[in-house]
């Protein structure tokens, strides 16, 4: 029997039931019948009554069925509920291991942060930070705790103490056959040279009987000497016939060494060639006076003391420093171009402790370079040294009709534009592409684009003196058609990010933005003339020994050290700008001041020989 049939079974004997419960009056089902007919109806009820009962039988064994099977749901329906709540429970185990393990991916992150820092550090101490402007993927120099340039973008907010480009263009690479490397093609590579060979004979006399020489050839050897050599030159107090009294040194003719006793420097015992020996080991190699003296003068068998050695660069710094203002003035000549940046200085005394700063300018077409420190005082007869106000380099300048002056965009080059009025004022542009690289190196994947045409100017500019090109002709393919689209592509892409902030979620980015907005007239005025470089790298090259010199020294004690510092860092950097030998140049110094010669103008590093 089906449910149906049950359900249709239930209902008659409800029927039948309610029928019997009805009161005789309401109903009499035999009456008027005869007793046949009540007899036969009895039968009927009789045999219906019995199929009623064998069917509520069969409904009781359905139902006894039914609620066993009803059973039987009820402990699988427990045994699944026993199962999702232990289901649950192992979800929940793992939301919280999630949880725990997304914890300890962020200490781990911050961790390798930590360690990548470190590891940076490490290499920058081993290796130096690498100073290149034109890869990409180079590692980020580490910064050290006085590197605040970096922080100013332009606004007065930053004077206080990683989306995909919607297209990355990509240089087109020509077909091996016809690719160019001018680099490599028709590169000549320097053979060493040194000065004056010592020819050695051999001596044809010594050849056994009979022995016939075939061919000759010299085998090149070189070698070094390094000692210190004391030479003692009788001196004569002389009186003359008219009654004045002389000290003279009177020199054999022909005697080898007689020609240092002109090389003296002055108010020392030393000769010139060996005063800027001293000075280029200190100001270039970075050496301290008392390592020079304790151990490379030591080993050379002279024991001196290291102020002696200060000393007697005071005494070379007297004799350099008359010639600083017939230099200045051909650094400064009218209409010059002119390169500056400056650079910290650790400064200490008894009671005084601070930070000073010394500048450096550049004359890159006269092949200048001048350094200078400021030594003045306030209104009250206080002592002013070392400062890095602008009002530094306007003083120094000090009114020179220059044609331009390049630094970078620190705050104290902003307002240039203000005191220099009639000097046009660039901005480096590789210190605008370090922010954008330092921004891509965080993650920053818009600051490609930037980094991508940036090269592309750098790289025509390399083409440019590869070619050796005129500064007219210069000039004129900064201004073509190609320059052009790529400085309009920066200006485009610069204000679509500056727009749309929510893009811009870096920010070294967001600074890198500002600084390229607020000096973009002072970045690509490169362009206005075919004499101006496109970065300020050329100060920052000639600065550099200075950094070497710092890392290396402990600290300044006096003002006298610093400005020698600048006199001698002035005369090194410029010989080697015009590449000539510092020593050769301060011994012909030396015996021409000795001769009593004060036309300074004709005794420069780039006059002297002529």
């Amino acid at each position: 029997m089906d449910l149906n049939e049950l359900i249709e079974s239930t209902l008659r004997s409800q029927h039948l039931e309610e029928m019997q419960n009805r009161p005789r009056e309401e109903y009499s089902p035999i009456k008027g019948m005869s007793s046949e007919q009540i007899e036969r109806y009895a039968c009927f009820l009789y045999k219906e009554l019995q199929v009623r009962t064998q069917e509520l039988e069969r409904m009781n064994v359905r139902l006894d069925e039914i609620i066993d099977e009803l059973k039987k749901s009820g402990k699988k329906i427990d045994n699944l509920t026993g199962l999702l709540e232990k289901a649950n429970d192992r979800a929940d185990k793992a939301l919280l291991e999630s949880k725990m393990h997304q914890k300890e991916n962020i200490e781990l992150k911050k961790m390798n942060a930590t360690l990548q820092q470190r590891l940076n550090l490490m290499n920058s101490m081993a290796f130096g930070p690498s100073k290149s402007q034109k890869g990409i993927e180079k590692k980020k120099p580490v910064r050290g705790k006085h590197d605040d340039k970096d922080d100013f973008d332009g606004t007065s907010q930053s004077l206080a103490p990683a989306e995909e480009p919607a297209e990355q263009p990509r240089e087109e690479k020509a077909p091996k056959e016809s690719r160019e490397r001018p680099g490599r093609k028709g590169m000549v590579y320097n053979k060493s040279v040194v000065g004056t060979p010592i020819i050695h004979k051999s001596d044809y006399s010594r050849l056994p009987p009979g022995a016939v020489v075939i061919s000759s050839k010299f085998k090149v050897v070189r070698d070094v000497i390094s000692r210190i050599e004391e030479h003692h030159f009788e001196v004569l107090k002389v009186k003359y016939a008219d009654g004045h009294i002389r000290s003279v040194y009177l020199p054999i003719p022909g005697e080898a060494g007689a020609e240092l006793y002109d090389e003296v420097v002055p108010g020392t015992h030393i000769t010139a060639s060996l005063l800027s020996y001293l000075l280029f080991n200190r100001f270039q190699m970075a050496t301290p006076a008392n390592r020079e003296a304790r151990n490379r003068l030591a080993d050379m068998d002279w024991l001196t003391s290291p102020q002696n050695l200060l000393n007697w660069a005071d005494k070379g710094a007297i004799q350099l420093n008359r010639l600083i203002p017939a230099l200045k003035k051909v650094a400064l000549c009218e209409g010059a171009n002119v390169n500056v940046d400056e650079t910290w200085l650790r400064y200490r005394t008894v009671d005084v402790k601070r930070k000073t700063y010394m500048w450096c300018l550049v004359n890159r077409k006269a092949r200048i370079v001048i350094f200078f420190y400021e030594d003045t005082e306030d209104g009250n007869g206080n002592p002013k040294h070392g400062g890095r106000n602008r009002n530094v380099l306007v003083d120094f300048i000090d009114g020179a009709r220059l044609k331009s002056l390049q630094s970078d965009g620190y705050n104290v080059y902003t307002y240039l534009d203000n005191e220099l009025i009639d000097i046009e004022h660039l901005c480096c542009l590789a210190h605008a592409r370090a922010k954008f690289k330092y921004a891509y190196e965080q993650g920053c994947k818009s600051a490609y684009f930037f980094l991508y045409m940036i090269g592309r100017l750098y790289r025509l500019e390399e083409e440019y003196r590869r070619l050796k090109l005129s500064p007219q002709e210069i000039y004129e393919r900064r201004n073509d058609d190609t320059t052009t689209e790529i400085v309009e592509s920066i200006r485009t892409r610069l204000y679509e990010l500056l727009a749309d902030g929510n893009e811009v979620n870096s920010d070294l980015m967001l600074r890198a933005l500002n600084y390229l907005r607020t000096f973009w007239k002072q970045i690509f005025a490169y362009r206005n003339d075919g004499e101006y470089s496109i970065d300020n790298t050329i100060a920052e090259r000639a600065i550099r020994p200075i950094v070497l010199q710092r890392n290396g020294s402990m600290f300044f004690g006096s003002v006298k050290g610093i400005s020698n510092s600048a006199v001698f860092n002035t005369f090194i950097e410029t010989c080697k700008q015009l590449g000539i030998s510092f020593r050769d140049y301060f011994c012909r110094l030396m015996r021409e001041m000795k001769k009593g010669r004060t036309d300074y103008e004709n005794l420069l590093p780039m006059t002297i020989y002529q």
